[in-house]
């Protein structure tokens, strides 16, 4: 770690925060983006392959209304809705047409307009302004939804000709909200996570089981969930680590309400873990607690096919009493972003081997540590 490293301060609040592999993101109100953490393929922005264990700006002019960390990419769009990308590009993961990894911001390829966008594992997904969803990638497991299980190194149209309103990649399979509010779900599917009731992996979106209306979802490594507008949360995939928020099964290849009576406002899933929101502004995870990411401590030991480690099955309130307006659940750490618009705070627990929780130290933390170089610290 280079204690010397001293970054200008971020320039005004938060108002996004994304949790990546090892790396974190946030956007602030003046929309320029800064990041924190594995840099070792340029996936914090700034120019150089340091980690930093401060927040650092991405370079550019460009003004982004939202960011979205990976596993070892960054993407985010611009206020124009002009999709950017940065770091690992070995699959063509940054959509420029290359299989070059780059340091600082590049325009994904083509003339698309986004509303949204979201870095996978070694794949990017995003919604068009007519709503439909564009892929780009590894897509060796049909992750990219175009019918084929080819890498792609520029966007290409996921099959169904469906209207989405909300995507999520994660590292081998994407899932998608429709703009009738059911679920579909593309790509790996060897535990479950397609939530379609078998284990087959599909190369086009395929129907969630149980025509469920949901607003939100979000994919994890192994794992599904979605959110319903009156607060519930479901859950399906792998569950060996507790990460489905059910106490009954190992994992579950159809949707499964997450344990507690709690009503959600937003859930995020990481690799193992998953996260939420409640009404009330209280952030709860449950899943694997490997390094502290629940932010709270782990209530028992699971075993999965990498072996025995702490978990909680249901969900436990992330402690010290913060009110959160947003939690993202990264690969062994989490973020979080509290509540008030225009003087948020970001914190982050879990692993820190990277600098990922931002507070300028390489220690793990089980519970919520201030992001250093923010406004009054």
């Amino acid at each position: 770690m280079n204690e010397s490293f001293d970054p200008p301060a971020v320039d005004s609040p938060f108002s996004a925060i994304a949790a990546g592999a090892l790396h974190s993101c946030a956007v602030t109100v003046t929309a320029r983006v800064y990041c924190w953490g594995w840099n070792r393929d340029g996936e914090l922005g700034e120019g150089s392959r340091t980690d930093r264990h401060l927040p650092v700006r991405a370079l550019g002019v460009v003004g982004f209304g939202s960011v979205s960390a990976g596993a070892g990419h960054t993407c985010a769009v611009a206020a124009t809705g002009q999709p950017f990308c940065w770091g690992f590009n070995l699959s063509g993961q940054l959509g420029d047409s290359s299989f070059s990894g780059q340091p600082t911001p590049v325009a994904v390829a083509g003339a698309l307009t986004l509303m949204t966008l979201d870095a996978g594992g070694a794949f990017t997904c995003g919604i068009a302004s007519d709503s439909a969803p564009w892929c780009w990638g590894w897509g060796a497991h049909g992750q990219l939804g175009d019918g084929a299980r080819t890498d792609r190194r520029s966007p290409v149209a996921v099959l169904g000709g469906a209207k989405l309103t909300a995507l999520s990649a994660g590292i081998q399979h994407a899932c998608a909200i429709a703009a009738d509010s059911t679920a579909w779900c593309w790509g790996a599917n060897d535990l479950g996570q397609l939530g379609d009731g078998s284990t087959t992996d599909t190369t086009q979106p395929a129907p969630v089981t149980g025509a469920r209306k949901f607003i939100a979802v979000t994919a994890g490594y192994s794992h599904t969930c979605a959110l319903e507008s009156a607060g519930d949360i479901y859950c399906w995939g792998d569950n060996s680590l507790g990460q489905l928020g059910d106490t009954l099964v190992a994992q579950a290849s159809t949707p499964r309400l997450v344990v507690g009576g709690l009503t959600f406002l937003s859930v995020s899933a990481g690799a193992a873990h998953t996260c939420g929101v409640t009404a009330a502004g209280s952030a709860y995870c449950w899943g694997s607690d490997a390094s502290g990411q629940l932010g709270s401590p782990a209530v028992s030991l699971c075993t999965s096919a990498a072996g025995s480690q702490p978990c909680t099955r249901k969900p436990t309130l992330v402690v010290g009493g913060l009110s959160f307006q947003s939690v993202s659940g990264g690969t062994q750490h989490s973020c979080g972003l509290t509540s008030g618009a225009g003087n948020a705070i970001a914190y982050c627990w879990g692993l820190n081997d990277h600098g990922q929780l931002g507070d300028g130290t390489n220690r793990n933390s089980t519970s919520p540590v201030r992001v250093g170089k923010q406004e009054g610290t």
